[in-house]
């Protein structure tokens, strides 16, 4: 019975069956602690500065453009370059940004238009560099580990999103967002540091460049691949139309009040993590799904329910359980998502695979709080969050009828 318990819990096989992963692990852990502290700092910042749910909004129009094209060369950069050097040099610029940043909110009326900059170049730096990221634990670590180290760093990467909010709320109502960005800089050297101490890992290929025809290649891979490409569509429906994230100042402030602002909202950036870092502990199972499309659909109808249901609640503890219980269900496709892309792409694809899944992922929520800004400012917060959720549960069905072997996907015989 016991046994059988275990058997649940987070697979912890990879970070035993190699070094460099544990520091890739350790590193990037690390960053993306600091990354969710200032994820809320910006928006409340936005907020504090404007007062608006649109001017929120459109910081993800300004995020669009770079996740949508840093990403897809940096998956090429990711097959042609070697990885430590390709990762190092962007945390560096990162660093600095933040820093910089810190000046500002330590100003007596801190600028708005360095948030928007801010936000361009940061979310340009991250995606470019996370195609690298993602697929190389592929060359640290067996294939059949896989669906384990996707767990095991999407539950690290969520406790570091839960608790990093809830650090982001205590700052900004004691230190202030100087302090944050300040804390998120020191997060970066730590990820230098861990990144500088594993092996080199050289391009699997020397006939890859970063190139325009190398990215054109990696698009040609995804012809009449319906598997790979449900896998990008199931992510931005759900993301397009049922991610929220921008109207949760205007939320919290609904739901805590003026003086419970922003502690209310590092809870609404908390609870989503919260949700996934639980499915992730009970992850040990997930290496023994065969069905792993099926898995990835119903769980973004889970995600589409809960979020409609969360535009309809006005207690804050009711709020912070359909968030969980959403991000449970993202957090359950996420896993699949990835061990797809990885196990059914060859190594030399597989950076510029990686560059158009982040770019996707990336895209999605930038769309999201853009059309959530828009929805909400010309009805209503609640009725842009309800319709959001349930659009996504409709293009869940679309996506089942545009590629029926995707409900049928045998992960033990992969087939992108």
């Amino acid at each position: 019975m016991v046994q059988r318990a275990r058997s649940h819990l987070m697979d912890v096989t990879p970070l035993r069956a190699s070094r460099d992963y544990r520091s890739l692990f350790v590193g990037h852990s690390v960053s993306y602690f600091g990354d969710s502290i200032v994820a809320v700092v910006v928006p409340f910042q936005v907020f504090q500065i404007t007062g608006s749910v649109f001017a929120v909004g459109m910081l993800g129009l300004v995020q669009l453009v770079p996740v949508f094209v840093f990403p897809i060369v940096g998956g090429a950069a990711a097959d042609a370059m070697e990885r430590r050097r390709m990762v190092i040099t962007p945390h560096v610029v990162l660093a600095a940004l933040s820093l910089v940043m810190a000046f500002n909110a330590a100003r007596p009326t801190p600028l708005l238009w360095p948030l928007y900059v801010f936000a361009f170049l940061s979310s340009g730096l991250y995606t470019f560099n996370r195609p690298a990221l993602d697929t190389w634990p592929a060359r640290l670590i067996e294939p059949e580990l896989l669906p384990s180290s996707n767990a095991l760093e999407a539950g690290f990467g969520t406790f570091a999103s839960m608790v990093g909010p809830l650090v982001a709320g205590v700052l900004l109502a004691t230190a202030g967002a100087s302090t944050a960005f300040v804390f998120d800089a020191c997060t970066f050297l730590i990820a230098i540091a861990m990144v500088a101490r594993m092996r080199p890992s050289p391009p699997a290929s020397d006939d890859n460049e970063v190139s325009w025809e190398a990215i054109k290649d990696g698009f040609r891979f995804l012809k009449g691949k319906r598997n790979v490409q449900s896998v990008f569509l199931a992510d931005l429906n759900a993301m397009t139309f049922g991610w929220p994230m921008a109207l949760m100042p205007a939320v919290a402030l609904s739901l805590g009040g003026a003086d419970h602002q922003a502690q209310v909202l590092g809870l609404l950036f908390a609870a989503p993590a919260a949700g996934s870092f639980l499915t992730t502990v009970f992850s040990g199972r997930a290496k023994h799904v065969r069905r792993q499309g099926r898995a990835i659909l119903c769980a973004n109808v889970v995600w589409g329910v809960a979020i409609a249901v969360f535009g309809l609640v006005h207690s804050v503890w009711a709020a912070l359980l359909l968030l969980a219980v959403a991000s449970a269900g993202d957090m359950v496709s996420g896993i699949y998502r990835n061990s797809i892309l990885q196990a059914g792409v060859e190594d030399r694809y597989r950076g510029r695979l990686g560059g158009i899944a982040m770019a996707t992922w990336a895209t999605g929520p930038s769309l999201g709080e853009v059309e959530s800004g828009i929805v909400a400012s010309l009805t209503s917060v609640p009725i842009s969050i309800v319709s959001g959720g349930l659009i996504t549960v409709a293009g869940v069905a679309a996506i089942r009828w545009y590629a029926p072997g995707f409900w049928h996907y045998d992960a033990t015989h992969p087939v992108p």
